[in-house]
């Protein structure tokens, strides 16, 4: 399972990471819509409730529990004190790392925004849901540990912390991804899920290493030891998808970062990825990003993170 893992982290590239935090006491909430697709959550003190998507989904979070926030629309907040009283609603200023909210420390909470490269996204989603939980433990201890780290960089502006920032928001990816993996059942549909699924993961291996062969279901069936119906069917239930349509998805990101190193011709990375001609690899780059690849790199060719 870790070669599988770590062909995700491979192609995930991020730009970097702002981390924040605030402190508050008695009954407080704070309500905002999320700039970027990925922001984490850590407890340092205190217990809080966070809600997302206009509260559709809610969860306690205590101390040293670890939220991964994927792709939200909107996310509260609040004290989970159980007396009554009145909220005092605060918004965390844009340009304060850490801000002091008032009415005490009660409840300390660090946060990182992770800015990931274009694309990344359909990779993320994999992970699961809007809202994930991962509960205070060993895996959990390092992910804290580094958005310390990276809080403390961001309030001491330090020489060299934007490339730091990078290094440390790579580790942190890869210890949601460590720990989203190993939450197995608990985690929804998701090639996260795949990896864990015995009869699913043969099938996400042999997409991964070679995602330019002519993959049929028939093919990726036999290499998980089942029939084509019941492969299909699994398939769509543990990774959320079709399988030939996972295909897809991965070979448009393995072209994303190809032609946004901006050293690779387009007609040889549409044999690379499995396509006959040049013409129909563009038409499935552009029902999938709305670019030509030829535009796609004109305007993002250079961006691929050194770190």
């Amino acid at each position: 399972m870790s070669d599988e893992l770590a062909a995700v982290f491979d192609l995930l590239e991020v730009n970097g990471v702002i981390s924040a935090g605030f402190t508050v006491g008695g009954r407080w909430r704070t309500r905002f819509r999320p700039q970027v697709h990925l922001k984490l959550l850590t407890v340092a003190r205190g217990g809080v409730r966070v809600s997302v998507n206009h509260e559709a989904v809610s969860l306690r979070v205590g101390v040293g529990d670890v939220v991964v926030l994927n792709g939200c629309e909107s996310v509260l907040i609040e004290d989970d004190l159980e007396s009554g009283g009145l909220q005092t609603s605060f918004t965390h200023p844009a340009d304060q790392a850490f801000f002091d909210a008032g009415g005490g420390d009660d409840t300390v909470v660090v946060g990182g925004h992770i800015d990931l490269a274009e694309g990344a996204e359909s990779l993320v989603a994999g992970l699961g849901g809007p809202l994930l939980r991962l509960p205070a433990g060993t895996d959990t201890a390092r992910l804290t540990g580094i958005l310390n780290h990276l809080l403390d960089e961001a309030r001491s502006a330090r020489l060299a912390s934007e490339p730091a920032g990078r290094l440390h928001a790579r580790l942190v990816i890869l210890e949601i991804l460590r720990a989203a993996v190993q939450e197995g059942e608990s985690v929804p549909a998701g090639w996260a899920r795949g990896l864990l699924d015995d009869g699913i993961r043969p099938a996400l291996r042999a997409m991964h290493d070679d995602p330019g062969h002519p993959w049929g279901l028939e093919e990726l069936a036999r290499r998980s030891a089942m029939s084509r119906t019941v492969f299909a069917e699994r398939f769509v239930s543990v990774v959320g998808k079709p399988p030939l349509t996972y295909l897809t998805g991965w070979r448009m990101y393995v072209a994303r970062r190809a032609l946004r190193q901006g050293d690779v011709r387009v007609d040889e990375l549409a044999l690379r990825l499995g396509y006959s001609t040049a013409s129909a690899f563009s038409t499935a780059f552009r029902r999938e990003t709305g670019a030509s690849p030829r535009t796609y790199r004109s305007l993002y060719a250079g961006t691929v993170p050194a770190v």
